[in-house]
């Protein structure tokens, strides 16, 4: 099977905006950003929309552009309604689907840590694939920040999707991964240079993960201080983890983490209201010579 990362757009895109759209909005919003240059679109399972499904009308609404679980929550469906939907996914768009699969410390409360939680989960997916026979070619990555879920990303995974992490842990991510899985890295923008203006709106967005202890266990192990972390964030942990400013600042930030090792950075624009990304998304990709 060709190698997920042999495939992969250099520049993607990943939201969770398509949570707070109807269903026409959410594909004219797809189409937009497909429309804007981008080759890859990852969806975030957060508050609304179910991972597959949502897959499923991207899918459907784009032509060509590369649609990715960003990712799909593993503690909310059996692995053998994982397998099925990734099967049908990329049996009905040959190439153009990736199953990305993320498990947080919630799952202690089985009885059972994550990393052989979802080796097991990872277990029975193959399992319901080889019993039906299911043949396409299909990707998977892991959504993942610990150690233990980071080498089995390596082991058992096309490779690893970050996100809300600084360069220096993209280059840590490498250096367990490997040299052959695919590494990619969400990051958050705002294309303003404001200073003031950036902090606001990325202290919206920041209040929900604020209030995740397994987002908080992971800024700790970046660096980050309790003073840092207490809501609604601190200036250095927003200037450390935003790109912002004009075009060719927020790509020096970019490019830090493709020095460090990443092989994709998914671009989540941060402030326009997502009718107007398009046009946004549109710019970001010209300045980042992505645009078709």
């Amino acid at each position: 099977m060709t190698s997920l990362r042999s495939v992969q757009p250099r520049y993607a895109v990943t939201t969770g905006d398509l949570d707070h759209l109807t269903a026409a909005q959410a594909r004219d919003y797809v189409r937009g950003v497909e429309r804007a240059g981008f080759g890859m679109l990852w969806l975030a399972e957060v508050l609304g929309r179910e991972a597959f499904t949502t897959a499923q009308l991207a899918l459907a609404a784009t032509s060509t552009m590369m649609i990715g679980n960003g990712v799909a929550r593993a503690l909310e469906r059996e692995p053998k309604n994982a397998a099925a939907a990734q099967a049908g996914l990329c049996e009905a768009y040959p190439g153009r689907y990736v199953l990305g699969l993320g498990v947080s410390g919630a799952v202690r409360d089985r009885g059972v840590g994550p990393v052989p939680f979802m080796a097991g989960y990872l277990d029975e997916i193959d399992r319901n694939l080889a019993r039906t026979g299911h043949t396409t070619p299909a990707w998977r990555v892991l959504g993942a920040y610990s150690e233990g879920l980071t080498r089995l990303a390596a082991r058992r995974a096309d490779g690893l999707l970050t996100f809300l992490v600084t360069p220096e842990h993209t280059a840590w991510a490498r250096s367990v991964l490997g040299p052959e899985p695919f590494l990619a890295v969400a990051q958050w923008v705002v294309p303003s240079t404001d200073r003031d203006e950036v902090r606001a709106v990325a202290r919206r967005a920041l209040r929900y993960y604020l209030g995740l202890p397994h987002q908080l266990n992971k800024l700790r192990r970046l660096g980050f201080t309790d003073d840092d972390l207490a809501p609604p964030g601190s200036d250095r942990l927003i200037d450390t983890l935003v790109a912002s400013g004009p075009p060719d600042r927020i790509e020096a930030h970019l490019r830090q983490h493709f020095d460090a090792g990443a092989d994709q950075v998914a671009i989540s624009l941060l402030g326009p209201a997502p009718a107007d990304k398009a046009a946004s998304y549109r710019d970001l990709a010209v300045a980042l010579g992505q645009a078709v």
